[in-house]
């Protein structure tokens, strides 16, 4: 675990370590790093467990809120229908992910997303698909100044993170999984 909880400091989260579980807080959710079977991302969780912290944490990365969570799938409508069935969720938003490159099903849970993503071409969600197969793969956090976080990568010796445009027109950055303990973590925001 703890490559994982160096990992995410350089990466700019104000991890804190209790027993055998490390995570990183904000005001309305949190990231819970424990020891799992393979790198990257293997489980998602919504709960009403507040954070384990009486206060966010002061991320040098400007992180204050999980945007998405995004789930790599090789059929885009199959798995929207299974999810829809499974968890009762409602008819989702359907975007075109010009940095992922996939089709996008965009379900809104409160003030996070959960993304089903089919790959249109080579990119992140074809990569996680051929090297990891269905699952999550990445999560996008809001910050409040893309390169106030790349500063501070940069200063941690984390390589220069891929850059690119939303198709909702904002900025967005997105470190690889060999910087990321297998996993995409991309930020969104203001330059």
């Amino acid at each position: 675990m703890q490559v994982g909880v160096d990992t995410y400091r350089r990466l700019g989260f104000d991890m804190q370590v209790v027993g055998a579980t490390a995570f990183a807080s904000n005001a309305e959710d949190f990231l819970e790093l424990k020891i799992g079977p393979a790198a990257g991302i293997s489980a998602i969780a919504t709960t009403d467990d507040p954070p384990r912290t009486s206060a966010p944490g002061k991320h040098p990365n400007g992180v204050y809120k999980l945007e998405r969570v995004y789930i790599a799938v090789p059929d885009l409508a199959a798995a929207v229908a299974k999810w829809r069935s499974d968890l009762g969720l409602p008819e989702p938003k359907m975007e075109r992910g010009s940095v992922i490159m996939a089709d996008m099903a965009v379900f809104q849970l409160g003030p996070a997303a959960l993304v089903l993503a089919q790959p249109y071409g080579p990119g992140p969600t074809a990569e996680a698909l051929k090297n990891r197969g269905a699952g999550p793969f990445q999560v996008l956090y809001r910050t409040k100044s893309m390169d106030a976080a790349a500063k501070w990568m940069r200063e941690h010796n984390v390589p220069p993170p891929a850059r690119g445009v939303r198709n909702t027109g904002e900025q967005a950055m997105l470190v690889p999984p060999a910087h990321a303990c297998g996993a995409y973590i991309g930020f969104v925001g203001i330059p």
